[in-house]
């Protein structure tokens, strides 16, 4: 890779678009979606139909500056202790609307810090789903983890519970990076929880990283860089950091003259792909990175990864389950978000009523476009004529689209050869400006998105 880049990557690189962890985007859910579809598509489940679930956390010792998540901040447990018992009470809920059926194949703890919960509170939620579900062979078991709330007592549990994966909070070692983010934690205090993780064979050991923090420099990235490779995780999600101070106000912390410039963050991304990929990571997407023989980079070489809400996962099951407060679940039919205020969700949910506060039904385009976002985001590639032939469509069909992919700003980001457009710039976040183009929704919630850059 280069660190040259014309002025119109730069200048695409720099408008905002969706992350595409679904589509349309949760910016257009609608209240109009609620309570009635989320318990007809749970009901519209059926004994063989393979699940996941999302067991959401809102909470955190203390707030990262440059945090996007739904959380907040708590130095006590009680208030955990309390969520737990009305998230248990949402799960056994469940049961009156789809029985017992659905397998469970994937379980994944998010937060905020899912490391906060005490282990009595841990295993309290994975024997709920036991019970509402029934006992199935899981086939990953994951849990975000922030380091400094991790006990050393709690790694032995993990593994004991049939944890498979855990991903570790790193973001950057520098300290003075960590003093602007407040989030401080040393190399030293991460390196002894992932030993302590390899000493019970945890089998897969993912980290955090982010570029665009305030005071980040190609000197301090590198060695963050460096520390990361030497603490060999099979996966590293490598995100941009997104500065929206008016959508969490918490980033008003963090002053705009602290953070690298939209082209200083491009020589950090390309630093990080170039170092990652000679010792031994494979690029997934526009921002992962895996060992040949983890089982994400195998997905990708076979065409079978996905994207959803958790990211880039190796494969899809037929319903995502979201557990929690401002969780979203996804079914065939479309998505369903539950109540994002804490308040609101515990009323709905000790009232037995689904806490479901907004959503989205797919229509027929919707589910046409979002294959042709998904393998954009997955695959830096997508074969139009395919996808046109797959729903019986004419190769029109895309017609407008590939009009304005003609605009010459478009010009260093894609190449197009007999209806497939791949990605040819080395920055593989314009991806979202491509996908941005087949976002038949795109005019309708500007201005609301993070910038690719």
């Amino acid at each position: 890779m280069s660190n040259n880049s014309s002025s119109n990557d730069i200048n695409w690189l720099g408008l905002e678009a969706p992350r595409y962890t679904s589509y349309p985007s949760a910016h257009h859910f609608t209240t109009r979606i609620g309570v009635d579809q989320h318990q007809q598509w749970l009901q519209a489940i059926e004994t063989e139909t393979s699940i996941s679930v999302y067991i959401h956390i809102p909470f955190c010792k203390e707030l990262c500056w440059f945090c996007g998540c739904h959380t907040k901040m708590t130095k006590r447990y009680t208030p955990i202790a309390q969520y737990v018992q009305v998230l248990l009470q949402e799960i056994y809920n469940l049961k009156q609307h789809i029985g017992n059926k659905g397998i469970i194949k994937n379980i994944h703890f998010g937060g905020g810090s899912p490391s906060l919960l005490q282990s009595a509170d841990l295993m309290a939620i994975l024997s709920a789903l036991e019970d509402v579900f029934g006992k199935n062979a899981i086939e990953e078991l994951a849990i975000e983890l922030d380091p400094r709330t991790t006990p050393s007592k709690n790694i032995e549990l993990y593994k004991k519970l049939g944890f498979t994966r855990v991903s570790i909070g790193i973001q950057d070692f520098d300290p003075i990076v960590q003093q602007a983010i407040n989030r401080v934690q040393s190399f030293e205090m991460v390196k002894s929880i992932i030993h302590q993780f390899r000493a019970v064979d945890m089998p897969h050991i993912n980290v955090d990283l982010i570029y665009g923090l305030p005071h980040q420099t190609a000197e301090r990235f590198r060695d963050t860089l460096l520390k990361t490779i030497v603490l060999n995780p099979s996966r590293i999600a490598l995100f941009s950091y997104a500065h929206i101070p008016h959508v969490k106000k918490h980033q008003r912390m963090i002053e705009i003259e602290w953070l690298p410039t939209e082209q200083d963050k491009l020589v950090l991304y390309v630093m990080a792909c170039e170092m990652l990929v000679a010792n031994g990571y494979v690029i997934i997407g526009i921002d992962h990175f895996a060992k040949v023989d983890d089982p994400l980079a195998v997905a990708m070489q076979n065409h079978s990864m996905k994207r959803n809400f958790q990211g880039y996962v190796t494969k899809t099951t037929d319903v995502l389950i979201g557990v929690g407060c401002s969780s979203i679940s996804q079914f065939p039919q479309g998505y369903i978000q539950n109540s994002a205020d804490v308040t609101l969700y515990r009323d709905h949910v000790e009232a037995t009523q689904l806490p479901s506060q907004r959503g989205w039904q797919f229509a027929i385009d919707d589910i046409i476009r979002k294959r042709v976002i998904d393998e954009i985001m997955c695959f830096m590639t997508v074969y139009l004529a395919e996808i046109c032939e797959e729903f019986g469509l004419d190769h029109n069909y895309f017609q407008t689209e590939l009009k304005a992919l003609q605009d010459e700003q478009f010009q260093e980001i894609y190449s197009i050869y007999e209806n497939k457009i791949s990605i040819k710039t080395p920055y593989r976040m314009a991806a979202r400006v491509v996908a941005f183009v087949f976002d038949n929704y795109r005019n309708v919630a500007a201005g609301r998105f993070s910038k690719v850059a």
